[in-house]
């Protein structure tokens, strides 16, 4: 009961993460809010800061969602 209450307060912190502002943070210290097209995703990254980080914030939320 306690692991079960305790996995499900973890799923919902994580969930709560943005990858993408994350990632921007550390690789640019910018706001990726207001970079690019200003969506915090995949794609913008990818545009803003290049391929690597962009996978990197795709493979997160994926996981993420799994």
């Amino acid at each position: 009961m306690v692991i079960d209450i305790l996995a499900i307060g973890i799923a919902y912190l994580l969930g709560s993460v943005s990858f993408a502002y994350v990632v921007t943070l550390l690789v640019k210290q910018a706001n990726i809010r207001k970079l690019g097209d200003g969506n915090p995703g995949a794609a913008n990254v990818t545009r803003e800061l290049g391929l690597p980080s962009g996978l990197t914030v795709l493979v997160l939320d994926a996981a993420k969602g799994a």
